[in-house]
């Protein structure tokens, strides 16, 4: 390798910290994390790396994950967010549901709505 070529060389290393650093802000949500000290700083380059890396494994070991493993981790994650919100919602229903004054009125907010279409 000629040395005209070294800086460039070096830079590929650096071009990949700068993409990481643009995945972490952009598609995992961390714009707003401010550290300053070292360990802080350290604590949350670990914690984006392990989520990274279970993000990259989850489907090879979970069969429910399968049409996820050649995905991007940005469209897995969106995938997985939308999963959770789905599932949050439905637990958050059936706890409001759950009592029987609350089943009553939502099963008479259901026929009106159903009579209201009808009509």
């Amino acid at each position: 390798m000629t040395l005209c070529y070294i800086p460039l060389f070096l830079y590929s290393f650096r071009w990949n910290i700068e993409v990481g650093y643009y995945e972490q802000k952009t598609f995992w949500s961390l714009c707003d994390y401010m550290v300053r000290s070292k360990r802080a700083i350290e604590l949350v380059v670990n914690l984006i790396n392990i989520a990274y890396s279970a993000m990259k494994i989850l489907p090879y070991k979970d069969s429910f994950f399968n049409e996820h493993k050649n995905k991007s981790v940005q469209e897995f994650r969106f995938c997985l967010s939308k999963s959770i919100k789905e599932q949050i919602f439905i637990i958050g229903f059936v706890n409001f549901v759950e009592t029987a004054n609350k089943s009553k009125d939502v099963l008479e907010l259901l026929k009106e709505r159903i009579f209201s279409k009808s009509a």
